[in-house]
């Protein structure tokens, strides 16, 4: 097995896991043998701080589950809820309809998990600097890197905080006893501190490959990657929201500066689109398996493509559940025809069903479709089971006759790991290498390069013509915004993505109001309020009135 970065939430961290933003989990101090006046004194403390600052990402189901497949997916246009039949998991049903309930667990769980990270890396990087001093044998240089772990930890939390809640508190210190009932801070101040996290965290992080085999670290990439994707997000919202919404207030077009750090990853050398030269790799999906259908097996963690993934181990241990995603199970095809011809359970969920729109959208041949989901009719779709036995797919339940398949796994790697749901062991690919491709193109065709705009969009779509057999999809002789859109649409179906890019191009409003699969009526977006979920209800009571839900205009 390849040398991962254990991310397992260690004693001395553990603390409540309460999932809310309250004083009982961001007043998180050190609870074992040694009390804090006892700690951050060593490199080996070192090394314990920043694996706490990682380990939010492996609370169970809050960033797999609840952020990328609830809110960016099923929120969106291209998936619905799913499951044995309409409404089964009823609070999933409402955010597909855009009426996430506020006191419920969903808002809470992410809402809750990305500040209890923010509170680590903002311990760390108050602490850690000490520790030159303490430890005769402190390695500075490590300590650095250490530190701009935090940074960009810290970075990455704000920003997806925003992007699903919008203005949120800002937290850059760690909060003192009368510091909890903040209110939101505008999206300006916390873009200022994700800029400068990402900036400083640049220039001490190691390139890809720089961390002596521990995978899974915080690179120099990432951090560019994450300050690209950051002034895109500011870009459009300044360009299709203008003056007139309040809560983009005082933000800019960065076009420029979205192209110059997402071409500094490009230009790196470090990264590459796996599979642009028709490669085969051997997984346990077959010893032919395509490029674009590998980056998504465990076989094809830490790839080329990837310039920051989220990391699970596979070690069975089982620390608070949080060994594994969630996705394989909440996603997969719900049932499977057996040897006598009917219809069997899986035991998986299949929720997320993608629509039939999205199938059509895919070029006939487009290697991606049959990466993306299974769909009747298809004719050599077949589902693993537990014992590794493959059968038949059964849509008898599906109200859309899909599934997603993107986050399968076998079951053996299932067994390998002794545990169930939440256990599925392939990691997930955060920022993939196509998504900076995807992200120079957009800033450099509003900056009005429209020529190095198609070069990038074509090496996206050249990768996913030699996954497959087809020729398709084949090079654009020129490309538009709306080109652009769909190919992040096809591109980055079931990661978790679609919906707040449908935001930040002010489309949601356009696209989102209209029937689903579901029998509930019609979906309808509340421009000024479905924007961004609802804060936890929970939170907003506890600020005292410092916190506000957003309204519709």
């Amino acid at each position: 097995m390849k040398n991962k970065i254990f991310l397992y939430v260690i004693l001395l961290f553990a603390g409540s896991l309460s999932n809310s933003c309250s004083e009982d989990f961001l007043e998180l101090t050190p609870i074992a043998a040694e009390n804090e006046g006892a700690f951050y004194k060593t490199m080996a403390h070192a090394d314990q701080a920043i694996i706490a600052c990682y380990s939010q990402f492996n609370n169970v189901a809050s960033w797999d589950r609840d952020l990328l497949m609830c809110f960016g997916d099923i929120a969106g246009d291209d998936f619905e809820a799913g499951g044995d039949f309409v409404n089964e998991v009823a609070d999933i049903e409402e955010i597909n309809y855009l009426k996430t309930d506020p006191t419920k667990g969903f808002c809470d769980n992410v809402y809750g998990t990305m500040y209890r990270a923010i509170n680590f890396c903002n311990i760390a990087i108050e602490k850690l600097p000490s520790i030159a001093e303490t430890d005769p044998d402190a390695d500075v240089a490590l300590l650095n890197k250490r530190i701009a772990e935090a940074k960009f930890l810290r970075a990455l939390n704000h920003f997806y905080l925003t992007i699903t809640f919008g203005e949120v508190p800002m937290v850059d210190h760690v909060l003192g006893p009368t510091e909890y009932q903040m209110g939101r801070t505008p999206l300006r101040d916390i873009y200022n501190l994700i800029e400068k996290d990402c900036k400083e965290a640049i220039e001490v992080l190691p390139e890809r490959g720089g961390w002596n085999g521990e995978e899974g670290r915080a690179t120099k990439g990432a951090a560019q990657a994450l300050l690209a994707r950051l002034y895109l997000y500011e870009s459009s919202y300044a360009k299709y929201y203008g003056g007139s919404d309040p809560r983009f207030a005082n933000l800019n077009e960065r076009w420029s500066d979205a192209l110059e750090y997402a071409e500094k990853v490009i230009n790196s050398g470090k990264y590459g689109l796996v599979g642009i030269d028709g490669e085969k790799y051997e997984t346990w999906r077959g010893p032919e398996t395509n490029g674009f259908r590998y980056i998504f097996t465990s076989e094809g963690d830490y790839s080329p493509e990837t310039v920051f993934e989220i990391t699970y181990i596979q070690e069975g241990l089982g620390y608070e559940e949080a060994r594994g995603h969630a996705l394989s199970n909440w996603s997969c095809a719900r049932y499977y025809i057996n040897d006598k011809g009917v219809s069997t359970s899986t035991t998986y969920w299949g929720l997320g069903l993608p629509g039939p729109a999205l199938k059509a959208a895919y070029d006939d041949g487009d290697a991606r479709l049959r990466t993306t989901m299974a769909f009747e009719g298809s004719g050599d779709e077949w589902i693993e089971i537990k014992g590794g036995l493959r059968y038949p797919i059964s849509y008898s339940n599906s109200v859309t006759k899909t599934y997603q398949r993107k986050w399968e796994s076998s079951a053996a790697e299932y067994a390998d790991v002794k545990k169930d749901w939440n256990t599925a062991p392939a990691n997930i690919k955060l920022i993939r290498y196509a998504d900076v491709y995807l992200m120079a193109a957009e800033a450099a065709l509003m900056g009005g390069n429209s020529a190095k705009a198609l070069e990038y969009v074509n090496k996206v779509r050249e990768r996913a013509r030699n996954c497959g057999d087809s020729g398709q999809p084949a090079a654009l002789s020129s490309v538009s915004i709306d080109d652009i859109i769909h190919e992040r649409r096809l591109e980055f179906a079931g990661e978790g993505q679609r919906f707040f890019d449908l935001v930040r191009w002010n489309k949601a409003y356009e696209l989102l109001n209209k029937p689903t699969y579901s029998d509930f009526g019609n979906r309808e977006f509340i421009k000024g309020k479905n924007e961004f979920q609802p804060l936890p209800q929970r939170q907003v009571d506890l600020s005292g009135g410092a916190l506000k839900q957003y309204e519709a205009f």
